[in-house]
């Protein structure tokens, strides 16, 4: 059996990332580092890895309409909130190292590092949201809540403000 040419292969190519090679970009404070661009997998996944996240990086408490999310907690201690209408509402779960948590489309969530500097990996699918983190761009500080309109055109409703000093 003969495989297909990877630039006929209508699921992407393959790829091998190395951490020093990893393409970075700028998103707010802390930046981002790509592991798997969306342009390689026929848009079907992006993934990132964020390193040194702290408190105040946190996003609102959001849903996306078109993706699903998974992270992966490299290290630190992260606090997780699922579901609801807002913060208050959500169910609230901590993980550390090793712990994976996964949000399906349409499921309120949002996170923050509750321990000074974490280290998460995101994976989305599919990966049309990655156009949005590399059009964000470098900040002191995060400014979603005045870029609803741009957050709205990924498919992203923000339904409540940011956690604050760890919720």
């Amino acid at each position: 059996m003969q495989t297909k040419d990877r630039e006929e292969n209508p699921y992407g190519r393959p790829v091998v990332t190395l951490p020093d090679a990893a393409e970075h970009h700028g998103y707010y404070a802390h930046g981002f580092e790509t592991l798997l661009g969306s342009e390689a997998t026929a848009n079907q996944y992006f993934m990132a890895r964020v390193r040194g996240l702290r408190a105040e990086g946190a996003p609102p408490f959001h849903v996306h309409t078109r993706e699903d999310e998974i992270w992966i907690v490299n290290s630190g201690l992260f606090r997780f909130w699922l579901g609801g209408e807002s913060l208050a509402t959500a169910t609230v779960h901590d993980v550390g190292p090793g712990g994976v948590v996964y949000g399906p489309r349409g499921l309120a969530h949002t996170f923050q590092s509750i321990d000074g500097a974490g280290d998460v990996t995101v994976l989305w699918n599919p990966g049309g949201i990655q156009d949005y983190f590399t059009s964000v761009g470098e900040a002191e500080a995060r400014e979603d809540l005045d870029n609803q309109a741009h957050l709205e055109s990924f498919g992203m409703h923000v339904l409540d403000r940011a956690p604050v000093n760890g919720g």
